[in-house]
């Protein structure tokens, strides 16, 4: 049965997902920036939110977009260091540590 006739039918088509990309797969990359990217990131989805009017999300990624400021900052305060596939304990939530 074609996509369409599945989506007309109820039902979602059968897609077929990669495994996500571990950080073996990337060159390492300085933290601060990556903040900052993801900020920048979390900012246009926040604004794509607004203008669909999907408040919990536009909420939700005003949230992302606030703790990747605040870790940029705390990251440019203490000095860059590279990124590690093992997140450094400070810049964990506390409840994590």
């Amino acid at each position: 049965m074609p996509a369409t006739s599945q989506r007309a039918a109820g039902r979602s088509p059968d897609i077929r997902r990669s495994a996500p990309p571990s950080a073996a797969d990337f060159p390492p990359l300085d933290r601060s920036d990556l903040a900052a990217y993801i900020a920048n990131l979390a900012a246009e989805l926040v604004a794509l939110s607004r203008i669909a009017d999907l408040r919990t999300l536009a909420y939700l990624t005003d949230m992302v977009r606030l703790e990747a400021e605040h870790q940029q900052a705390a990251l440019k305060s203490r000095g860059k260091a590279p990124a590690t596939g093992d997140q450094a304990s400070e810049t964990r939530p506390p409840e994590s540590r």
